[in-house]
């Protein structure tokens, strides 16, 4: 019964991985809402934080990432502006996604570490890539991201 649980929670887990992703590419579309990404992927962490029995402390993570997911990183945004290169941009903002999440992974700091590591490097590298316009496979792989470490910090 408790392999039952285990995989339970491993498909849950999964599923908002795969919502995070599918959320923010649908938030970076063109005729639809940033707030599907900016309000809807915090809202859903805040479910799982609240189902899984997550530290309250977690709940500190939500407004910072509204704040986060509301920069920009294309090419008509006041920070590619402002540091006019695209790599670093990208490095930015998943530096920042990533630090938005601190207080979810407060006291896990090997987590926050790989989370930190894995987000920037990966929204660098991926918004970098040879993709074709309107290319949504970008934003998918961000979206995944952005859902991978919280859902492996809380508890099965």
């Amino acid at each position: 019964m408790e392999n039952m649980a285990l995989w339970a929670s491993l498909l849950v887990k999964g599923v908002f991985v795969g919502l995070c992703g599918l959320f923010w590419r649908i938030g970076g579309q063109e005729g639809y809402s940033k707030a599907i990404r900016r309000i809807v992927i915090p809202a859903l962490l805040g479910v799982f934080l609240w189902g899984f029995s997550a530290p309250a402390l977690g709940y500190l993570s939500l407004p910072l990432m509204w704040v986060v997911f509301s920069l920009g990183y294309g090419e008509s945004s006041s920070l590619t502006k402002l540091l006019k290169n695209k790599f670093l941009v990208r490095f930015v903002c998943g530096l920042l996604y990533a630090l938005s999440m601190i207080p979810l992974l407060w006291g896990n700091w090997y987590l926050l570490g790989y989370h930190v590591l894995i987000l920037s490097t990966g929204v660098m590298l991926a918004g970098n890539q040879k993709f074709k316009n309107e290319d949504i496979r970008e934003e998918f792989f961000i979206g995944c991201l952005i859902g991978l470490c919280p859902m492996i910090q809380l508890p099965l």
